[in-house]
Protein backbone atom coordinates (compact mmCIF):
# COMPACT_ATOMS: atom_id res chain seq x y z
CA UNK A 1 0.00 0.00 0.00
CA UNK A 2 0.95 3.62 -0.72
CA UNK A 3 1.81 6.14 1.78
CA UNK A 4 -1.31 7.92 0.55
CA UNK A 5 -4.00 4.98 1.14
CA UNK A 6 -2.21 4.01 4.66
CA UNK A 7 -2.84 8.45 5.73
CA UNK A 8 -6.61 7.77 4.10
CA UNK A 9 -7.24 4.44 6.30
CA UNK A 10 -5.61 6.43 9.59
CA UNK A 11 -7.98 9.07 8.75
CA UNK A 12 -11.61 6.72 7.96
CA UNK A 13 -9.93 4.96 11.40
CA UNK A 14 -10.26 7.93 13.36
CA UNK A 15 -13.61 9.50 12.00
CA UNK A 16 -15.59 6.48 13.01
CA UNK A 17 -18.22 7.89 15.13
CA UNK A 18 -17.13 11.19 14.60
CA UNK A 19 -19.02 14.43 13.45
CA UNK A 20 -18.18 14.77 9.56
CA UNK A 21 -17.27 18.28 10.59
CA UNK A 22 -13.87 17.61 12.09
CA UNK A 23 -13.13 15.46 8.79
CA UNK A 24 -10.64 18.32 7.52
CA UNK A 25 -8.64 18.92 11.03
CA UNK A 26 -8.38 15.23 10.98
CA UNK A 27 -6.77 15.04 7.71
CA UNK A 28 -4.53 17.70 8.06
CA UNK A 29 -3.27 16.15 11.42
CA UNK A 30 -2.70 12.82 9.71
CA UNK A 31 -0.91 14.85 6.59
CA UNK A 32 1.29 16.59 8.46
CA UNK A 33 2.43 13.69 10.66
CA UNK A 34 2.92 11.07 7.77
CA UNK A 35 5.29 13.98 5.91
CA UNK A 36 8.44 11.76 5.78
CA UNK A 37 10.51 14.42 4.48
CA UNK A 38 11.38 18.19 5.24
CA UNK A 39 13.42 20.83 3.58
CA UNK A 40 16.83 22.06 5.56
CA UNK A 41 18.61 24.64 4.36
CA UNK A 42 22.25 24.25 3.28
CA UNK A 43 23.72 27.57 2.51
CA UNK A 44 21.71 30.45 3.89
CA UNK A 45 20.57 33.54 2.06
CA UNK A 46 23.26 35.92 1.83
CA UNK A 47 22.48 39.88 1.57
CA UNK A 48 25.22 42.15 0.85
CA UNK A 49 25.16 46.02 0.20
CA UNK A 50 26.74 47.28 -3.43
CA UNK A 51 26.87 50.34 -4.83
CA UNK A 52 25.66 50.62 -8.09
CA UNK A 53 27.76 52.24 -11.57
CA UNK A 54 26.69 56.19 -9.85
CA UNK A 55 27.39 55.40 -6.39
CA UNK A 56 24.49 54.48 -4.97
CA UNK A 57 23.84 51.42 -2.62
CA UNK A 58 21.46 48.58 -3.01
CA UNK A 59 20.89 45.41 -1.47
CA UNK A 60 21.77 42.29 -3.30
CA UNK A 61 20.27 38.77 -1.91
CA UNK A 62 21.36 35.71 -2.87
CA UNK A 63 18.81 33.00 -1.84
CA UNK A 64 20.05 29.84 -0.17
CA UNK A 65 19.60 26.47 -1.50
CA UNK A 66 17.77 23.57 0.33
CA UNK A 67 17.40 19.80 0.24
CA UNK A 68 15.36 17.40 1.19
CA UNK A 69 16.17 15.33 4.08
CA UNK A 70 14.19 12.49 5.80
CA UNK A 71 12.25 14.36 9.07
CA UNK A 72 13.04 11.03 11.47
CA UNK A 73 10.12 12.75 13.73
CA UNK A 74 7.03 12.26 11.25
CA UNK A 75 8.59 8.97 10.06
CA UNK A 76 8.69 7.63 13.80
CA UNK A 77 4.89 8.74 14.22
CA UNK A 78 4.01 7.10 10.79
CA UNK A 79 5.89 3.75 12.24
CA UNK A 80 3.85 3.76 15.35
CA UNK A 81 0.64 4.53 13.54
CA UNK A 82 1.51 1.63 10.78
CA UNK A 83 2.07 -0.82 13.70
CA UNK A 84 -1.64 0.64 15.70
CA UNK A 85 -3.30 0.04 12.37
CA UNK A 86 -1.87 -3.04 10.58
CA UNK A 87 -0.69 -4.99 13.70
CA UNK A 88 -3.24 -3.97 16.15
CA UNK A 89 -0.97 -2.99 19.06
CA UNK A 90 -2.29 -0.94 21.95
CA UNK A 91 1.15 -1.09 23.57
CA UNK A 92 3.25 0.95 21.33
CA UNK A 93 5.19 3.87 22.64
CA UNK A 94 7.89 6.44 20.83
CA UNK A 95 11.16 6.19 23.16
CA UNK A 96 13.01 9.07 23.72
CA UNK A 97 16.74 9.06 25.22
CA UNK A 98 17.71 12.20 25.08
CA UNK A 99 18.64 14.03 27.96
CA UNK A 100 16.95 17.26 29.41
CA UNK A 101 18.09 21.11 29.85
CA UNK A 102 17.00 21.97 33.62
CA UNK A 103 16.69 25.34 35.21
CA UNK A 104 19.05 25.81 38.61
CA UNK A 105 16.10 26.07 41.16
CA UNK A 106 18.60 28.96 43.14
CA UNK A 107 18.76 31.00 39.14
CA UNK A 108 22.29 31.71 40.44
CA UNK A 109 23.75 29.65 37.88
CA UNK A 110 22.25 28.65 33.99
CA UNK A 111 21.00 24.78 35.04
CA UNK A 112 22.32 21.65 34.56
CA UNK A 113 21.87 18.55 31.95
CA UNK A 114 19.96 15.70 32.98
CA UNK A 115 21.22 12.55 31.05
CA UNK A 116 18.77 10.51 28.93
CA UNK A 117 17.80 7.22 31.15
CA UNK A 118 16.48 5.39 28.13
CA UNK A 119 19.99 5.19 26.58
CA UNK A 120 20.00 2.27 23.83
CA UNK A 121 16.49 1.63 23.79
CA UNK A 122 14.90 1.66 20.09
CA UNK A 123 12.93 4.58 19.12
CA UNK A 124 9.35 2.38 19.21
CA UNK A 125 8.93 -0.30 21.67
CA UNK A 126 5.74 -2.63 22.13
CA UNK A 127 3.80 -5.44 22.36
CA UNK A 128 2.16 -7.82 19.37
CA UNK A 129 -1.23 -8.82 20.37
CA UNK A 130 0.29 -12.51 20.89
CA UNK A 131 2.17 -11.14 23.44
CA UNK A 132 5.64 -10.71 21.91
CA UNK A 133 7.85 -7.65 22.48
CA UNK A 134 8.74 -5.53 19.46
CA UNK A 135 11.31 -2.68 19.00
CA UNK A 136 12.41 -0.57 15.64
CA UNK A 137 15.33 1.50 15.82
CA UNK A 138 15.08 3.94 13.57
CA UNK A 139 17.99 5.11 11.04
CA UNK A 140 17.03 7.70 8.26
CA UNK A 141 20.49 9.22 7.55
CA UNK A 142 23.09 7.52 5.75
CA UNK A 143 25.33 8.22 7.70
CA UNK A 144 23.78 7.20 11.02
CA UNK A 145 24.75 3.95 12.32
CA UNK A 146 24.15 1.68 16.06
CA UNK A 147 25.54 2.60 18.64
CA UNK A 148 27.09 0.18 21.10
CA UNK A 149 24.53 0.34 23.79
CA UNK A 150 21.76 -0.47 21.11
CA UNK A 151 23.36 -3.10 19.68
CA UNK A 152 23.19 -3.98 23.31
CA UNK A 153 19.49 -3.72 23.88
CA UNK A 154 19.03 -5.97 20.43
CA UNK A 155 20.71 -8.69 21.83
CA UNK A 156 18.96 -8.72 25.21
CA UNK A 157 15.48 -8.33 23.06
CA UNK A 158 16.72 -11.21 20.64
CA UNK A 159 17.95 -13.68 23.28
CA UNK A 160 14.11 -13.08 25.16
CA UNK A 161 12.41 -13.54 21.54
CA UNK A 162 11.34 -10.64 21.17
CA UNK A 163 11.42 -8.83 17.54
CA UNK A 164 14.57 -6.25 16.77
CA UNK A 165 14.21 -3.75 13.46
CA UNK A 166 17.02 -1.87 12.86
CA UNK A 167 14.86 -0.13 10.10
CA UNK A 168 17.36 1.74 7.62
CA UNK A 169 14.54 4.02 6.06
CA UNK A 170 14.41 4.30 2.29
CA UNK A 171 10.81 4.81 1.52
CA UNK A 172 7.09 3.72 3.37
CA UNK A 173 6.62 0.83 0.69
CA UNK A 174 10.26 -0.84 1.75
CA UNK A 175 9.51 -0.92 5.59
CA UNK A 176 6.44 -2.47 4.65
CA UNK A 177 8.31 -4.97 2.83
CA UNK A 178 10.94 -5.41 5.55
CA UNK A 179 8.89 -5.64 8.53
CA UNK A 180 6.20 -7.96 7.04
CA UNK A 181 9.11 -10.29 6.27
CA UNK A 182 10.02 -10.15 10.39
CA UNK A 183 6.97 -9.84 12.20
CA UNK A 184 4.21 -11.84 10.10
CA UNK A 185 0.65 -10.26 10.37
CA UNK A 186 -1.75 -12.43 12.12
Amino acid sequence: MTLQEFTKICIDLEMQGQNPLFLGSIEKKYKSRHKVVKSKEVIKTVRETLLDDRGIPYTQVTKGTSKKIPDTNAITKLIEDYMRVIYGCLDVRRVSSEGRWRKDASKKSGGFFLKGLNKGMADVEGTLLNGVKFAIELKASKGDSQRKEQAEHQSNLTQSNAYYYLCRWVDFEQFQKEIQQLIPIQ
